[in-house]
């Protein structure tokens, strides 16, 4: 059978179950009415009846208050029972009475509260029957066609979501050929490898000349001059780059002092030094232009770069949003089987869909 034919059987099974529901309902209705107005009137009856002259005035005291406490517990417990519904909600209270009227009241007035009480039981044992009979009558529900109309509004805002991923690749894609356009034009890339390439070539420079004061520490730490500039050398090589002047007297001063390697490399700093140092501060104001101009390019491509990182952002929220839906598709395609598989037995047959 094929789903929406057995849909529409199940339809006409339910229409016809609540029909017959609704029946039950009646027939159990009238009679509950019925009975509720002859537990009434026997409680009038109770309530109206003199105590015995004979019994004794405290079992007195305590029968009457036991009849009013029954009498008014009864009444209040009946006075919200209008259907079978309300009733099933109140037999725990009348199930309660049943047996809570009290020693003396049914020791003096046995016959009337053995008479309420088997009309008690009879409401209990109409709503067994009546819950008995409306399951026989109903048919399970089935949410196939709910269900079947969420899996279409998942899929429709599944379809939406992945169109706008698809706007947003492409403008996420030309957004990005932009800055790379943007950068190549501006030759953002040769500035990087300039710097990168200056960097390199002033700290080989830098080495240089720190690895030759280097092969004075030793020496000019055995004299022990006490001089600052001294001093300054054993701690730290970079002084020679800090203050090449004063650094190349300072060796000259102790050249004749040191053996022939050590006096190789002082020969090399008074040649040399002022040179190197004029030509590394040279490359550092042409670094400085160049990180200027780099980060120049990168402020007006900045904005460029901002709207990039937007539109990925907000693809990543929409595949996160995507991956939702799919496993909510994936759940209803679940219960919408396990729905069918339902429908199948209650119509005792095989579904297509």
């Amino acid at each position: 059978m094929k789903l929406e034919q057995a849909l529409d059987e199940y339809e006409r099974r339910r229409e016809k179950s609540r029909k017959a529901a609704e029946k039950v309902r009646k027939k159990y209705n009238k009679r509950l009415e019925k009975k509720v107005r002859e537990i009434l009137k026997r409680i009038d009856e109770l309530e109206r009846k003199s105590i015995p002259r004979n019994v004794d005035d405290s079992i007195r005291k305590i029968v009457t208050a036991e009849r009013r406490n029954y009498v008014t517990a009864l009444r209040n417990a009946l006075s919200s029972v209008s259907d079978m519904e309300s009733l099933g909600k109140r037999l725990p209270d009348l199930a309660k009475l049943h047996v809570g009227h009290g020693k003396y009241l049914l020791i003096i007035f046995e016959k009337d509260v053995y008479a309420i009480n088997r009309l008690l039981k009879e409401l209990n044992e109409d709503y067994v029957r009546y819950y008995n009979e409306l399951a026989e009558k109903g048919v399970e529900e089935v949410r196939i066609r709910e269900t079947l109309a969420e899996v279409r509004e998942t899929k429709k805002a599944m379809a939406e979501v992945e169109r706008e991923l698809e706007g947003l690749h492409e403008r996420a894609e030309k957004a990005e050929k932009e800055v790379e356009k943007f950068y190549a034009g501006k030759g953002l890339g040769e500035l990087e490898e300039s710097i990168k390439a200056l960097h390199s070539r002033i700290r080989s420079e830098e080495l240089e000349i720190r690895s030759k004061a280097s092969k004075l520490q030793k020496p000019v730490k055995r004299m022990r001059l006490g001089e600052p500039m001294a001093e300054e050398l054993i701690r730290d090589t970079s002084i020679a780059l800090r203050k090449p002047g004063e650094f190349i007297e300072f060796v000259k001063k102790i050249e004749p002092r040191l053996e022939p390697k050590q006096r190789k490399a002082a020969k090399w700093l008074i040649d040399n030094l002022e040179g190197k140092v004029a030509e590394i501060m040279a490359q550092r104001e042409e670094l400085l232009e160049l990180e200027r101009r780099r980060d120049e390019v990168l402020s007006k491509g900045h904005e460029l770069e901002e709207e990039l990182g937007r539109l990925r952002r907000l693809i990543e929220e929409r595949e996160a949003e995507l991956e939702k839906l799919k496993n909510r598709l994936e759940h209803l395609e679940k219960e919408l089987e396990k729905e069918i598989e339902k429908l199948e037995k209650i119509l005792g047959t095989k579904i297509e869909r």
